[in-house]
């Protein structure tokens, strides 16, 4: 069982002192951890989104891995970490969503 990693995009600008790039974008927006859940749970991008919505509310979705944007306009996007407002627990794994593989609990 782990947590999902939720994020909430609201369209928060960069913070002074973060420089985003591919590596580590700006997910323009807040992060949490729900509490834990068993990945036979998450049986669909929606199942995994409800588990955030119902721990936090409207608009909070599952994080997905390219979540990070940079560039101008924070037009491009990237992966393998994001910054983000929030405050998540230390050495803590999450499940998170990826768009372009099938690497999700659900596939």
């Amino acid at each position: 069982m782990l947590p999902v990693l939720c994020l909430k995009v609201d369209g928060s600008p960069v913070p002074d002192g973060i420089t985003p790039g591919f590596y580590n974008g700006w997910a323009q927006g807040t992060v949490a951890a729900s509490q834990p859940v068993r990945g036979s749970r998450l049986n669909s991008r929606t199942a995994a989104d409800s588990v955030c919505q119902a721990a936090f509310g409207a608009g909070w979705r599952m994080a997905e891995f390219h979540d990070g944007h940079y560039g101008p306009n924070l037009e491009y996007t990237g992966g393998w970490s994001f910054w983000a407002y929030g405050d998540l627990p230390k050495n803590t794994r999450f499940w998170t969503a990826i768009n372009d593989q099938p690497a999700n609990p659900w596939n």
